[in-house]
């Protein structure tokens, strides 16, 4: 889940000296495979990849790569009636800081803090943020300013979207409607869009022997068949345990949204014994690609783990309809966080391992997503220009006797993140046959469920949580 250099900065993620050091890449400013992103997840990442070089606050679906996209204005939208003019309709929040501007009738704003007017959604986000971090170069103009609650680019998807189906029909549309559009859009993900990309991923899951040399003509979103130890006669390096708590909160998270989510990996790596303790998952409330948000979300994940003392031992993704192996790119990004950890010595020497949620696998028919862990085997020194190996890692539960308090607030802030997003799960809906996304969602947790939370329970909780306001 790497992207290149020139498309992303990099960070060290959260975490103690150590392991601060150890990231170059962060989980949030990695590329998620584009099978398993919504479109929504789509526009955002090309907004924040082209911010650089897009004067005019252009940042462009990926479903929209002719110059046609790069047309589209706010006052295209406006007088579609998508948007309206409006005083105090435009918001951006940018570290802790909020800016207001008044939608004017010619798609221009206006700042409403000296009444300066701006031409654009980027040229308005660059000024604002330039004001808070200097060295900022662009704005994001598109994934950063919001319309009445909802970021410009969720419109413009829309806008988009329906214009591909029919260029000559004229758009007579609402708020509610555009978020109709895009509810429908994401949410048939699971079911029927781009079912042929989806057919050729199945298709695509290679064995690492099949691969030779590197080649910038692979696919680097192939999946990659992990490998277990037993196979090449070899015994797993290091033993891993997992909490039942850690698991259940991110198969929750990875259920709650058809884009593909990130995480963090907490725990203790115990060098007597050989043992690396995975004890608590820490959710990324954060866009794949927003890297404006990141470093705040990042932030507080770092904090909390300094505060319960913890150390980062490894990232966890989801795979939203595709299988648990990981990709070349997420082989290429567990092997250069593996790489990191090791430190200087045997004593600063700390394991990381990768998970891979996948909770609505197309060929899979029963209600438990499918989680793997896998750790990467470099290539030998004599085949250097190889690619790294996945190996499969088997893991033990840590049955815990219930859920902390800790957990309980990530599951309530979690649903309240994805809830009004437009790629957030309608569990009432029917997942296959008579099954619900609902129910198959609570079989899910009940797999993970503590002592203490019998299955009826589970069901509680999970009613609680995911019950309309």
């Amino acid at each position: 889940m790497e992207v290149d250099d020139d498309e992303t900065q990099r960070r060290s993620p959260p975490g103690d000296s150590s392991t601060s050091a150890a990231f170059s890449t962060t989980v949030l400013e990695a590329e998620e495979s584009p099978n398993d992103r919504t479109v929504g997840e789509k526009d955002q990442e090309r907004g924040d990849d082209e911010c650089e070089e897009d004067d005019e606050g252009a940042n462009w679906s990926l479903e929209m790569k002719s110059n046609r996209g790069r047309s589209v204005t706010v006052k295209m939208l406006m007088d579609e009636g998508i948007l309206t003019q409006d005083d105090g309709a435009l918001v951006i929040d940018y570290l802790g800081k909020t800016f207001v501007g008044d939608l004017l009738a010619n798609g221009e704003i206006r700042w409403q803090e000296n009444n300066e007017i701006f031409s654009s959604p980027s040229a308005w986000a660059t000024h604002c943020k330039k004001l808070v971090n200097p060295d900022k170069k662009s704005g994001c103009g598109w994934a950063s300013v919001k319309y009445k609650g909802k970021k410009l680019d969720v419109y413009k998807s829309a806008y988009l979207q329906i214009h591909n189906k029919s260029a000559a029909e004229k758009i007579q549309t609402t708020n509610e409607d555009i978020e109709t559009v895009a509810t429908t859009d994401l949410d048939n993900t699971l079911e029927e869009s781009n079912g042929k990309e989806r057919k050729e991923l199945r298709k695509t899951v290679l064995k690492h022997s099949t691969l030779g040399n590197r080649s910038s003509e692979r696919d680097p979103n192939t999946l990659i068949e992990c490998t277990p130890f037993c196979a090449l006669g070899k015994i797993q390096p290091f033993t891993v345990t997992i909490t039942t708590n850690c698991l259940f909160l991110m198969d929750f998270h990875c259920h709650l949204t058809t884009s593909e989510v990130v995480g963090y990996l907490a725990g203790h790596w115990d060098v007597n014994s050989h043992n690396l303790a995975i004890q608590q998952a820490f959710p990324c409330k954060c866009r794949l690609g927003d890297k404006e948000n990141a470093f705040v979300t990042e932030e507080e994940i770092r904090q909390s783990l300094e505060k319960q003392r913890m150390s980062l031992v490894g990232w966890y993704h989801s795979h939203p309809v595709a299988p648990v192996h990981p990709t070349l790119r997420d082989i290429d990004c567990q092997m250069e966080y593996q790489l990191r950890l090791k430190g200087s010595s045997d004593a600063s020497y700390t394991p990381c391992v990768g998970v891979i949620c996948s909770p609505y696998e197309r060929d899979c028919t029963y209600l438990e997503s499918s989680i793997q862990a896998y750790w990467v085997m470099p290539p030998p020194e004599n085949k250097p220009h190889e690619y790294g190996k996945p190996m499969l890692m088997t893991f033990s539960l840590i049955q815990e006797n219930f859920l902390t308090q800790d957990v309980k607030d990530e599951l309530a802030a979690l649903t309240k993140y994805y809830k009004r997003a437009p790629d957030f799960i309608h569990f009432e809906r029917k997942w296959k046959e008579e099954v619900t996304y609902s129910e198959k969602l609570q079989k899910s947790l009940s797999q993970k469920a503590p002592l203490d939370q019998m299955e009826a329970s589970v069901n509680d909780t999970i009613h609680t949580l995911l019950r309309d306001d």
